[in-house]
């Protein structure tokens, strides 16, 4: 008996994994496929998609082409399969409740063929927008760094977009706009806001075909999410058991929040947190009128992916028909917490967990009544050196203080947080409540580099960042710069933390007042302003400065970092780093008497040179002395043919060869300095080379002249 039960556990196991993992496949079925219907927030931090349906998240379908909500920037490490809004109520034309989800557990399932509720109208999309000049996106009514803004509706019963049945689906009449917000900032860029709001707008009837308009009671709004946090360097998405996490809540703050326990056996925990919590609503919840109150009109459940065995209290929640003995359907999930002793146990025993955060009863909505619901993706890093699998308080503290950040973004001028502007919040002096009124830092300067042999030097503007006036106190505030750098091979060691841990080398801030260091720049400003072609740009500082002796090691990668500081008080007065990838090297050389090189030579396998994770197509050598144009030809010693390669210094960006993919952190090309060219050992025929000494001939495109050189290779 026991032999059958674990075979009957392991079946049960089984589909709940390999389900999720079938979703992926089956993903085709859905409007999911349609480019314009997802979009990828980029501008901090925090990479979330978001799509015009109701979800955010990309279900691992596009891993690694398009992060799900990868959190740093770069880092490998993705914190949430999928989520999606949820939307309940009273319908008083049926006569009982009904809810219409962005997303569940079920959703898209192989095994029961449920679609998504909310679908959007043919040729919808979804519209960007930004505060920032300079983003080439409209600026008009922009809220954020990069606004994302569409409509959906539950109205359907069959997808408009696919023809798909949507199962089980009873329309409420909903319109909803979405809005998220998202900003490029040192107080910003770990958190996306997501604003919901609903318009009752009514539904065709299927059977006399008039659109009919109900009237909403007990209305409750979620979201839903199936965090995911994992190191995709070290655990494949979907592999077996990559979707167990540890999983809080936080009654106080409105939060719940998911955490990497083990790492999944397969590399070391990512350690950090994602959670999402509940910022504001308008109108407020009956009987309460403020924000303070907030908490005790917001919910928690938790349950199982897919589960109906078991504790019957993580049991998947029923469809809205079905019987409440079968342990609470969706409607009642979302008008109360779960029992506070099973909300304990997700802290300290890792599930297939997925939670939904919730908030109501609101006021009836009559015919064309609308209700706004703000939420936020907040992540953080775990502080302090305490193992990834414990929780304390004191690991959450940058998280409490991310959160605080949200909080306070969305808050704007609401100080007391009663939604309604009081004496002394007017702040632009408008007359109306301003949420999300963020102080801005200088804009970030504009950069250029140029690479030499065992040399880089960082250029960047004065009118950008000087010029930039604060849109809350309308000032001119910029104070001055910070460089920052990364260490040579910290990319193929840590590659998670590789934009995060830049080093501060040098700082520059006026010298006439009582800020900062007060070093002035003349160490840094040029003379004369440093153009390039077809750049209009004038570049009047400059670091290294010239009387320091600055050497970078050739092939190996850099990151540095320019950031504008103003006269306010850390940390919130830097702008983001303008960024640049740069891999040292010799210039172009057509000279015939130069000798051809190749490093490292002897070329050894699993050299700390190729990175962590090893792997045959993880592999680089660099040819250098190369003139402009030319093409690269590789022997055997019987004189067979390895491969062929053409360099062209104007274009040449390392994306022919996966190491500068694997590591590239940025989504922005390495700049190289037009002389070497890497090559990863694999040969013309998708094959990799074997141990031995091999020739290589370098014939120069512009002269016709041909210079010779050869390497070895141990493995």
């Amino acid at each position: 008996m026991k032999h059958n039960f674990i075979l009957f556990y392991f079946f049960i196991y089984s589909i709940t994994v390999f389900s999720q993992q079938d979703d992926e496949s089956i993903r085709s079925l859905s409007k999911i496929t349609d480019k314009d219907q997802r979009q990828v927030v980029n501008v901090g931090d925090l990479q979330l998609t978001v799509t015009n349906y109701g979800t955010i998240g990309a279900r691992n379908a596009y891993w690694p082409e398009q992060y799900s909500a990868e959190y740093p920037r770069g880092s490998g490490i993705e914190h949430l399969y999928q989520g999606g809004v949820w939307f309940g109520a009273y319908s008083r034309l049926r006569g009982r409740a009904a809810v219409s989800t962005g997303a569940t557990d079920w959703s898209l399932s192989g095994v029961s063929g449920r679609h998504y509720e909310f679908t959007s109208e043919e040729g919808s999309g979804i519209i960007k927008r930004s505060i920032d000049p300079f983003s080439g996106l409209p600026t008009d009514g922009a809220v954020s760094d990069l606004d994302f803004i569409c409509e959906y509706t539950d109205k359907y019963v069959r997808d408009p977009l696919t023809g798909d049945t949507i199962p089980y689906h009873l329309p409420l009449g909903l319109k909803v706009k979405q809005e998220s917000y998202a900003w490029n900032l040192p107080t910003a860029d770990f958190f996306v806001i997501l604003s919901y709001t609903f318009y009752n707008e009514g539904y065709k009837d299927p059977y006399s075909q008039k659109v009919v308009i109900d009237t909403l009671d007990s209305v409750y709004v979620g979201l839903w999410n199936n965090f995911v946090v994992r190191n995709t360097n070290f655990v494949r998405p979907g592999s077996s058991g990559y979707f167990n996490v540890a999983a809080g809540y936080d009654s106080v703050r409105r939060m719940a929040y998911a955490f990497d326990f083990d790492g999944n056996n397969q590399g070391p925990p990512a350690s950090s947190y994602i959670a999402m919590s509940l910022l504001g609503v308008s109108p407020f919840p009956k009987t309460i009128d403020s924000l303070r109150d907030l908490s005790t009109k917001t919910y928690f459940n938790a349950w199982k992916f897919r589960t109906s065995v078991g504790d019957q209290e993580f049991f998947s929640p029923s469809l809205d028909d079905e019987d409440l003995n079968r342990w609470m359907n969706r409607y009642a999930r979302m008008t109360t917490s779960m029992s506070a002793s099973k909300i304990a146990t997700l802290r300290t025993a890792p599930t297939n967990a997925t939670l939904l955060l919730s908030t109501g009863p609101f006021i009836t909505m009559y015919p064309h009544d609308s209700l706004k619901v703000i939420f936020a993706i907040v992540t953080a890093k775990k502080y302090g050196q305490d193992h990834a699998r414990y929780d304390y308080p004191e690991q959450r503290a940058t998280l409490f203080n991310n959160l605080g950040w949200a909080q306070k973004t969305y808050n704007g001028e609401d100080l007391n947080g009663n939604g309604i502007l009081d004496e002394g919040e007017d702040f632009n002096g408008d007359g109306k409540l301003t949420r999300y009124s963020v102080s801005q830092p200088p804009r970030r300067p504009k950069v250029r580099a140029e690479v030499a042999d065992n040399s880089v030097i960082i250029y960047w503007d004065k009118i950008t960042s000087e010029e930039s006036v604060d849109p809350v106190t309308q000032a001119k505030d910029f104070e001055g710069y910070r460089v920052y750098r990364s260490n040579a091979g910290v990319d193929i060691t840590t590659p998670e933390n590789f934009l995060s841990d830049m080093a501060l080398v040098g700082e520059y801030d006026i010298d006439t007042n009582n800020i900062g260091y007060n070093t002035g720049f003349s160490r840094v400003k040029l003379d004369e302003p440093k153009t390039f072609p077809e750049d209009t740009n004038k570049y009047w500082y400059r670091f290294p400065p010239v009387d320091m002796n600055l050497t970078h090691l050739n092939g190996w990668q850099y990151m540095y970092g320019v950031a504008a500081f103003d006269t306010g008080s850390p940390p919130d007065n830097e702008s983001p780093k303008s960024i640049v990838r740069v891999i040292s090297g010799t210039k172009p050389n057509s000279k015939k008497s130069t000798d051809i090189g190749i490093y490292p030579n002897p070329y050894y396998a699993k050299a700390y040179w190729d990175g962590s994770t090893g792997g045959e197509r993880n592999r680089k050598i660099i040819f250098f002395n190369l003139p402009a144009r030319c093409e690269i030809r590789i022997y055997t010693l019987a004189g067979d043919i390895v491969a062929n390669i053409d360099h062209d210094a104007s274009t040449y960006d390392g994306s022919d060869i996966d190491w500068f993919t694997k590591f590239e952190t940025l989504l922005a090309p390495p700049q190289f300095s037009g002389g070497e060219h890497a090559w990863d050992l694999i040969s013309r025929y998708d094959q990799a080379i074997a141990t031995g000494l091999y020739l290589v001939s370098v014939k120069d495109n512009e002269t016709g002249d041909v210079r010779i050189g050869k390497f070895l290779v141990v493995k």
